[in-house]
């Protein structure tokens, strides 16, 4: 049954038309607006200022986020039906649709306005009514709206959004939201703007939400095509905390992270205090490096503590993990603990890589990427729910990725209003995407948009290790951060990708936070890897380590019965290259500069950041990091026996590396991948 909308002053909506202009709706707050930033704000430097570090007491209950993130609620795979006896109205999922055009109202992750975010797609006029959902307190409704870029060309002259807030007691609507988004130029798009509303409602009910729009002032119905992003309703609710049996572990994994643009790791902005806040009563690995710059590969080499070369896996469009590997998940899950992983990449779908190995509940990404937000709230609330179990929970974040576009007002946080950004770069060394067109041409700016996102990822990491603090569990959980690669930012003439194996690609932060049970304060120099987090976790959880692992426990490092590794390995996707560090040297195999195997190349290896790194390189490199700590200033022919050397010590991987080479040269093609894989690869930039 369609439930009836009114306005405040009760009248009737109308579906399809301007709504009378008596019925005001209430006041929503632009996420744009000076108060909404400043009252942002104010909770980053809440925990900037250590009210969000670890510790303090506890009470007994915990006031936590709960949310319903619409894009999880409608997919567009789900087909519209017609609801019978009502001509005008179509169910989709469970969701109720009126429109005059029903069938242009679907999800889309396309580009808009240079970002790649889920949105309800409609061609005004249109109504979309979600589920009933029952709330707790402070609920509110978050979204975007705007005019699709391709409206402007079909002559769009604007459109009027709406939403309505309707209780399950009453059935009649209040309209909450009203903008009119009014096109005077064909060539001055209006862009993304934001808002979050406050909804009349109390801790308890049920509501319904209804996403209207209507056609612009001349009522035209062929080119009005609006969408709302990202739509998401969230509230408090209060729980009351339980023992916890402990110990349990999270680990964050924060994709495409420089160890350097950490304030913790010495870098001169303020960009992660929360991470900084776990540094200063964890111990730090000051040396620790990636097994592979390339995404899927490295994350499973953290999970099976494998190099690549054992499990053979080198790029993200390979075959899945083969279930022989045991998994830390597994693992953990076999110990009596309860697993559940969370990513923020759509390409890591469990049957793609195999990831979901050993993970009770294993959260997926529906789209391309997801901002981490909607990946860290899911995982709060899993938290919540196992609160009084041991625990292992995995979150993966993406957005330190490009296009360094984190939500407000983190994105432009660190861009300077002053600075000019005048371009210098010349757009063919820069990866070609269709969400971001790197319009600036200027290093600075996004290295500062760089930064905006390294802050908003802390952020959210801060986020949910204030949950675990309030929910009186926190000392009796291990958090560790760490990375799967960095990024190159203009090194070596890579710009805004982890192309090669150079020190800004392969360092990477590794931080346990775990007060009373590891050094507090430790900055630890000691050369590792991150095959060496699978065995620390089992060691410090008290949990035996079967079977062969390639990583190294680092808690005997800590404690001075052991030295840390006399080198680290990395492994270029492509068998492209191989790299090998010792405390001092770099030492670099790059098969990909031979002209024979350049000359077979496909043409995409030879343009934007692969092509700069793939034709400027040398088949051997070596740099003396401690006068070169940039490896700017090759020395393969001027130290040759310490070439030589280097190269003896990591023979499995370049043998490994010259076979897959003989093997292409043979004449061996890629594996068959699936479409829709290529396709989220594909929006992502990893496949041009």
């Amino acid at each position: 049954m369609t439930k009836t909308l009114r306005q405040k002053d009760g009248s009737k909506a109308n579906r399809w038309y301007r709504h009378p202009a008596g019925g005001q709706p209430s006041q929503a707050r632009s996420l744009c607006h000076p108060y909404t930033v400043a009252w942002m704000w104010c909770a980053v430097l809440l925990v900037m200022s250590g009210c969000g570090q670890p510790g303090g007491p506890v009470s007994q209950e915990a006031r936590v986020l709960e949310e319903r993130a619409f894009m999880r609620l409608l997919s567009k795979d789900e087909p519209l039906e017609r609801v019978e006896g009502e001509p005008n109205a179509w169910r989709w999922a469970d969701a109720q649709v009126a429109a005059w055009h029903p069938k242009a109202v679907t999800a889309t992750s396309g580009v808009a306005y240079g970002k790649r975010r889920w949105s309800l797609f409609a061609h005004a006029p249109a109504m979309v009514t979600l589920p009933a959902i029952e709330v707790g307190e402070e609920p509110h409704v978050r979204f975007g709206w705007y005019i699709s870029p391709t409206a402007y060309a079909q002559g769009t002259d604007g459109a009027s959004f709406r939403v309505w807030c309707a209780t399950e007691a009453t059935g009649q609507g209040t309209c909450v939201f009203q903008a009119d988004c009014l096109v005077r130029s064909a060539s001055e798009p209006t862009g993304v703007k934001y808002a979050e509303v406050q909804l009349p409602v109390e801790s308890g009910e049920s509501v319904r939400l209804s996403f209207e729009t209507d056609p612009g002032p001349s009522g035209r119905k062929d080119a009005d095509w609006t969408a709302w992003e990202m739509p998401v309703l969230r509230w408090y609710r209060r729980v009351k905390t339980e023992p916890n049996p402990g110990p349990n572990a999270v680990l964050f994994t924060l994709d495409t992270l420089r160890a350097d643009r950490l304030s913790c790791y010495g870098y001169r902005r303020k960009t992660s205090p929360a991470i900084d806040a776990l540094a200063t009563r964890g111990t730090l690995m000051t040396r620790a490096y990636a097994q592979s710059t390339t995404t899927v590969p490295s994350h499973i080499s953290i999970m099976t503590s494998k190099y690549l070369n054992e499990f053979g896996i080198y790029e993200q469009s390979s075959d899945p993990l083969p279930s022989r590997y045991r998994t830390l998940a597994e693992c953990l899950r076999d110990a009596g603990y309860a697993t559940a992983g969370f990513v923020g990449a759509g390409f890591m779908r469990d049957t793609w890589t195999g990831l979901g190995q050993g993970f009770d509940t294993f959260v997926e990404c529906p789209i391309a990427f997801l901002d981490a937000e909607y990946v860290v709230n899911p995982a709060i609330d899993w938290l919540v729910r196992h609160r009084g179990e041991r625990f292992f929970a995995w979150i993966h974040l993406y957005d330190c990725h490009v296009p360094y576009d984190p939500p407000v007002p983190f994105r432009d946080h660190f861009v300077s209003p002053q600075a000019a950004y005048l371009p210098h770069l010349d757009p063919s060394v820069l990866l070609r995407r269709d969400d971001e067109k790197f319009e600036r041409l200027n290093r600075d700016y996004y290295s500062d948009r760089y930064d905006g996102a390294v802050a908003y990822t802390d952020h959210q990491v801060g986020q949910l290790v204030s949950t675990l603090r309030d929910l009186g569990i926190l000392d009796e959980t291990l958090i560790v951060v760490a990375a799967d690669h960095g990024e190159c930012l203009g090194e070596h003439s890579i710009y805004f990708d982890h192309v090669s194996l150079y020190e800004p690609n392969v360092r990477v932060p590794l931080i346990f936070h775990w007060p009373g049970r590891l050094p507090e304060g430790k900055r630890c120099p000691e050369l590792c890897e991150n095959v060496d987090i699978y065995p620390t976790i089992l060691e410090l959880l008290g949990l035996e380590i079967r079977g062969r692992l390639s990583g190294r426990s680092l808690v005997p490092v800590w404690h001075g019965r052991a030295r840390g590794r006399e080198g680290v390995v990395a492994e270029h996707s492509g068998h492209a290259a191989v790299s090998w560090r010792t405390g001092e040297w770099t030492y670099l195999y790059q098969p990909i500069a031979d002209e024979t195997v350049r000359v077979g190349l496909p043409k995409e290896w030879t343009e934007g950041p692969l092509g700069q790194w793939v034709l400027h390189v040398n088949e051997e490199e070596l740099y003396d990091r401690r006068e070169d700590p940039d490896e700017l200033h090759d020395k393969s022919s001027s130290a040759s026996e310490i070439l030589q050397a280097l190269r003896s010590d990591c023979a499995e991987w370049v043998q490994a590396c010259e076979m897959a080479w003989e093997g292409r040269r043979a004449g061996s093609g890629p594996p068959q991948v699936d479409r829709d894989r290529i396709e989220q690869l594909r929006a992502l930039g990893y496949v041009r």
